[in-house]
């Protein structure tokens, strides 16, 4: 928004309206930190600020954690003001992770961080069956598209794979 502002054809009204949608940790960011014109740091600091807390997620540490009474409740795997990696590393280090926190994350960075948990989430859900470890083989062989999935998504996959054609 800061660059935008620099821009000589820009509407200051329409830029100090748009102000009015950001969070208060949004609005503190722009008048310590942004780069702009006087008129664009001052509509951001004159914007009125309510709850601070409100809408914003954060991804505590163990020992804030600790002080909670559902840890693990807490624990927020998805905040976009952190880097992804960041959050998987936090949310795979932490010792309030629960199997749900873990499924939610990409099956590569859960492979990748900790390949013994990852293992042992692979064999409790494959157990005894060979379609599950079919599907997983099949899986396996398949380049990387893209496509973004949870972990938690990509076992439950393996039991809608279909069945491979067999050959003698």
């Amino acid at each position: 928004m800061a660059s935008l502002t620099a821009n000589p054809h820009t509407q200051h009204a329409a830029v100090s309206d748009a102000l009015t949608a950001l969070h208060s940790a949004e609005l503190a960011w722009i008048t310590e930190k942004a780069d702009g014109p006087d008129w664009f740091l001052d509509a951001a600091a004159a914007v009125p600020v309510e709850d601070e807390e409100e809408g914003v997620l954060r991804l505590l540490a163990d020992d804030d954690l600790d002080q909670r009474p559902d840890p693990a409740a807490v624990l927020q795997p998805v905040d976009e003001s952190l880097s992804r990696s960041e959050v998987y590393r936090a949310v795979i280090k932490s010792r309030h992770r629960t199997l749900d926190h873990l499924l939610q994350l990409p099956p590569r960075r859960s492979s990748r961080n900790e390949p013994e948990l990852a293992l042992q989430i692979l064999l409790d859900h494959c157990g005894h069956s060979s379609d599950r470890w079919t599907a997983l083989a099949a899986a396996m062989t398949f380049e990387y598209n893209g496509e973004k999935i949870t972990f938690g998504e990509f076992l439950d996959s393996l039991d809608h794979a279909p069945a491979r054609a067999q050959t003698s």
